[in-house]
């Protein structure tokens, strides 16, 4: 009597699936949990939180130029002249920390009988403690000062706005793109057969 034993088959039957045998387009995985996948809506909200924060620094940012700008022209037009005395340099790291990356320096100077300790701007040398140097004051803003030299090397100018104006024309493309994604309808694949 000659059968297959490894089948288990009598000679003259067809192997038959049983019911519990999963259909061809079923894939199970062999390891770890299920991949859980984002839906389309997820990914479109994911998209336009990124587009609505990405306009916000945008606007900071121009905010942050108008102000400097603003600020440099008032001191160039208006800025008190002042004498500042140097009262400590601490310098700088840079990187790694292995190289030095200029200097932050204070000083104190005096505007209509109020003396100031400040922040000296524009400051990135060394100088010992006791070194005067020539400072312009903020009029509107008499704690801020800067070295009369840096103001006059300042200029404002419409190109500041410049980067401001690329990232504007590039998140209004993105935001143009975007929106004709999420209105287009979905498109729905033809059943397997």
């Amino acid at each position: 009597m000659d059968h297959d034993d490894t089948l288990g088959e009598r000679p003259g039957t067809q192997a038959t699936l049983s019911p519990s045998t999963p259909p061809s387009d079923h894939v199970a995985s062999l390891r770890g949990p299920e991949v859980v996948t984002i839906g389309r809506k997820a990914w479109y909200r994911l998209v336009a939180v990124g587009l609505v924060l990405s306009f916000a620094a945008l606007i900071v940012s121009v905010v942050s130029t108008a102000h400097d700008n603003s600020r440099i022209a008032r001191m160039k037009t208006h800025g008190i002249a002042v004498s500042v005395t140097v009262t400590r340099c601490i310098g700088n790291l840079g990187g790694s920390g292995s190289n030095g990356a200029g200097y932050t320096c204070h000083g104190d100077y005096s505007i209509a009988g109020t003396t100031h300790h400040e922040l000296i701007g524009s400051m990135t040398t060394f100088a010992a403690s006791g070194t005067k140097v020539n400072g312009v004051a903020d009029p509107s803003k008499p704690t801020t000062v800067i070295l009369a030299s840096a103001l006059k090397k300042s200029t404002t100018s419409p190109a500041t706005y410049f980067p401001a104006g690329f990232m504007a024309i590039v998140l209004v493309t993105l935001t143009f793109v975007f929106t004709r994604l999420a209105r287009r309808p979905r498109t729905k694949l033809p059943p397997t057969s």
